[in-house]
Formats: C-alpha cells, sequence, structure tokens
C-alpha cells in the first residue's frame, strides 16, 4: 500500500477509487503525510497530513527504537502546518518550462508560498507575461492566531516541489523534539528562535513557548525559502513572508531578536535510538545522481542514477512489485538485498552544482556522515578510496569511535539533503520486504527520473499480494 506509481500499483485512473489498507507499527508515531505519487500532481495541491499520536501507555515509549522522550515535553495544544512554495500556474505548464531547452534544466523558481492552502501576495508584484487573478481580500490565517500564553506542539511538514525553508519566530522559544517521526537529542541552548532548513518532504515537530512578556508585542512566525537551488530569478516572490500569530490591533512589532538557530541536518537522534546502530553493515553500495541535458535527447534535463534515468515499466505496462526481476527493463536500476533482514551501506554521490533532498520509502536510514566539496569534486567510493574525504583531515580520529564512524551522532531520517558535489553515508536495516522508491523530493527531478529502487526481498509466503501480474492501462 505503498501508493508509488509503476512501483507498486497502477494509477488511480479518472472516476475510479481505491482503498489504501495499511497497519501502523506499535512503535511508530509522529507527523507524516500523503500526496499524490503520479506525474506532478502534488504540486497542484493534491495531498494533506497525516499525524499518527502515540499510544498513551508511557511504559512502552521509552522501549521503542524510534522514540525517546518526546512524550516529556508537554504542551496544551497541537497545531499542524503544511508549508510549501506555490507556482500561480498549472504543474503541468511548470513542467513544460521546465524541460524545454531554451531554459538550460533550470527550475523555475517559486511565485509565491502557502500555509495550510492559504497565503498572501501583492498583485502588483505579478510578472506582465503571467497575469495573475487577484481578489484583493484579507486571507483567513486565524489558524495560527495563537494563544501567547498557551504552550503548543508545531508539526510541520515542507510540502513543496522545489524550496526548503526555515522558520524564525520573533518573540518564541522552541524545543525540537521530532525530524521525520523521529526523536532527536535535544538541544543545549537556551534560547532558540529558528530551525530549519527543512527540505521537500521532511517533516519537523517543536514545542514553542512564549517568551513572556509578549502583551505588548505582536508576534509573527517568519517562513524563508531557502534559495539555495533557484538558478534563476522571479521578481514575484517574496522569498520572505512574515505571518502574525498574535494579533492585536494596540499591539507594535518588538526590537529585532538575535537569531539562535538550530540546523536540523546537524541535529543526531535521541541517545536511545542510535544504540541499535552496527559498527558495519553486511552490503555497501554506491550510485552517482545528477541533471544531466545530453544532445541525443534534445538537452532536456533528465535525472539520472548510475547513467539509468527511472521511468515506469513498459513491457509489460506493470507495476514492479508485481511481476519478476527477470522481466524488469533497462530503466530500473535497483540494489537487491537477500531473504534475510541485513544492514546496509549506500552512498550516494551528488555530482551537480546544486544540493538534493532524497527520501526513500519503505524505511527509515541513519546518516552517518554528509560531506561538500569546498572545491573540486566531493565523491566518494570505499572500494577505491580508503578515507572518506571528510575524515582526511581528522588527525584526532574522532570519528572512528564505533567502526569508521561516529554512530552516536547519526540522524534516522527518511529524507536527507545532499548538498552539491558531496555526498551522503545512509546505513539501514532492509527488513521491511517489497520494492521501494528512493528519489529526489524536489518534483521537477523526480518526475524526470532522479529516482532509483531497493529491492528488499523475503519470504514469498509475505509477498502473496504481489504474485500476480497486475497490467495498468496508462502510466
Amino acid at each position: 500500500m505503498d501508493g508509488a506509481v509503476g512501483i507498486t500499483q497502477c494509477p488511480v485512473t479518472s472516476g475510479e477509487h481505491f482503498v489504501y489498507n495499511l497497519t501502523i507499527p506499535s512503535d511508530q508515531s509522529g507527523t507524516f503525510w500523503y500526496h499524490a505519487h503520479a506525474g506532478v500532481l502534488r504540486a497542484d495541491g493534491l495531498y494533506g497530513g497525516l499525524v499518527v499520536h502515540a499510544p498513551a501507555s508511557k511504559s512502552t515509549q521509552s522501549l521503542t527504537p524510534r522514540r525517546y522522550d518526546s512524550h516529556q515535553y508537554s504542551s496544551d495544544r497541537e497545531l499542524l502546518l503544511l508549508i510549501g512554495d506555490w507556482y500561480h500556474r498549472p504543474a503541468s505548464e511548470v513542467l513544460e518550462w521546465y524541460v524545454d531547452p531554451g531554459n538550460f534544466g533550470n527550475e523555475h523558481v517559486p511565485d509565491s508560498m502557502l500555509i495550510n492552502g492559504a497565503g498572501y501576495f501583492d498583485c502588483m508584484m505579478a510578472v506582465p507575461a503571467r497575469p495573475v487573478d487577484c481578489i484583493d481580500q484579507r486571507v483567513n490565517n486565524s489558524f495560527i492566531d495563537l494563544d501567547p500564553y498557551t504552550t503548543y506542539r508545531i508539526r510541520v511538514v515542507n510540502t513543496g516541489a522545489v524550496a526548503g525553508f526555515s522558520l524564525v519566530f520573533d518573540s518564541h522559544n522552541l524545543d525540537l523534539l521530532q525530524v521525520d517521526s523521529v526523536d532527536v537529542v535535544r538541544t543545549k541552548e537556551s534560547v532558540i528562535n529558528s530551525i530549519g532548513i527543512l527540505s521537500p518532504g521532511q517533516r519537523m515537530d517543536f514545542i514553542i513557548r512564549p517568551l513572556l512578556p509578549t502583551s505588548e508585542k505582536q508576534s509573527h512566525m517568519r517562513v524563508q525559502l531557502d534559495q539555495d537551488g533557484f538558478k534563476d530569478s522571479n521578481p514575484a516572490l517574496t522569498p520572505d513572508q512574515a505571518f502574525t500569530l498574535n494579533y492585536r490591533p494596540d499591539a507594535v512589532p518588538g526590537p529585532p531578536l538575535t537569531l539562535h538557530h538550530v540546523n536540523i541536518a546537524d541535529t543526531p537522534s535521541a541517545p536511545s535510538i542510535n544504540r541499535s546502530i552496527p559498527p558495519t553493515a553486511q552490503q555497501t553500495h554506491v550510485v552517482y545522481t545528477k541533471i544531466q541535458k545530453m544532445a541525443r535527447y534534445s538537452n532536456e534535463p533528465f535525472g539520472y542514477f548510475n547513467q539509468t534515468t527511472w521511468k515506469p515499466q513498459q513491457d509489460p505496462p506493470a507495476p514492479l512489485a508485481s511481476i519478476p526481476r527477470a522481466k524488469w527493463d533497462a530503466n530500473q536500476l535497483a540494489i537487491t538485498t537477500g531473504p534475510e533482514p541485513i544492514w546496509v551501506d549506500l552512498i550516494v554521490n551528488n555530482l551537480d552544482e546544486g544540493s538534493h533532498p532524497f527520501h526513500m520509502h519503505g524505511h527509515h536510514f541513519y546518516v552517518l556522515a554528509v560531506y561538500q566539496a569546498e572545491f573540486g569534486w566531493g565523491s566518494y567510493n570505499p572500494f577505491v578510496d580508503k578515507i572518506p574525504p571528510h575524515l582526511e583531515n581528522d588527525t584526532g580520529n574522532t570519528w572512528y569511535s564505533s567502526g569508521l564512524y561516529d554512530t552516536s551522532r547519526a540522524a534516522l531520517r527518511d529524507t536527507v539533503r545532499i548538498p552539491s558535489r558531496g555526498y551522503a553515508i545512509l546505513r539501514f536495516r532492509a527488513d521491511n520486504p517489497g520494492v521501494w522508491l528512493f528519489h529526489c523530493h524536489m518534483l521537477w527531478h523526480s518526475v524526470r527520473g532522479m529516482a532509483m529502487l531497493i529491492d528488499v526481498q523475503g519470504d514469498p509466503t509475505g509477498l502473496a499480494s504481489y504474485t500476480t501480474e497486475e497490467l495498468c492501462s496508462s502510466f
């Protein structure tokens, strides 16, 4: 019931319906979301939040691998925020613009941003060549009119197509609880008012507490889009937007605060979660990924893993999980694990000039290392290079406390942002039988083939639903 078209199912055709039946493990809770995995429908708004609350019994929580002590941080209320970039044209038109060779593979910069489907836009900022139907009215953002004397658990999902973002609060203190539904170690900073960068597909949970006194201030949440991947300009976009949290007509803005930022990429998982990481893995796989424009394909941008661009199976047109591996076509690059659960190291080298947020279906993975080259290329192949680049100058051998990597600083995630000309070393336990997608969560890249497969084989009796070949009418 993974929902990935071409991998585990056919698309749900127009006028039809499909019922998803899934079991949530007792040790899994947190903030998730559902979204379309066919074409570019996600960018047109086909998504929603999915919150899984932990079991009421506190006695079992400390024994589970995904939870640490986030239940100890109490809150009076909860708020789910679906935040993402937004285009003022249908996603199909944006994709058509992106693949046009005349645009040199530059991703179209978003026009604005939305929070739970609502946002602000100055109609005068619209580009004349792309006019926008505007209605001059006050948008109802009452769902973020917070009580200044109430403690909230804020659940945030990046639903955007291309941009990461950070959140900044001008009169609140934050306690980061979870990233990608996994508890993280608590920061030692006494005051935190900025958090990010949250990449597309990622989620984070934090507690927000007012920094009293607040009665004379007007409180805001500022959303700052990460412009690292913007290769073009869009004068219509305001990448830094403020949203009022506690609106009082007589309040005045307070003085600007010094930013105390938490970088979620550098925040490890809770110690109890990292204890299960073994010092070595049974399998190691190395892949190289890049957006390439080649003359033989009319210079249109395509995403590649090891010179393979992913497309749905065409002969036969069936979900990969329903047909034998021997029938998969040449567009299916996959790593395969045997019937017994094993630990796998996946080393992903990003040869692009921009960063990519990669998401793995079916499993969480431990991020053991992320590296970005200061100059040249920072790719790493353990079968050739004895020492990873990020360890070359580590004369104190501090990274060798557990095997090759310091696993005490690892982060259990299902999405990782790999910087330009760098790499990430991911370790996961392949114990969930099925065919799973590993892909860039920048929508224009995934739809152009920047994806590969994790084929976790298991007991055939447990995969009975995949034994019948299911032909699709279309992909």
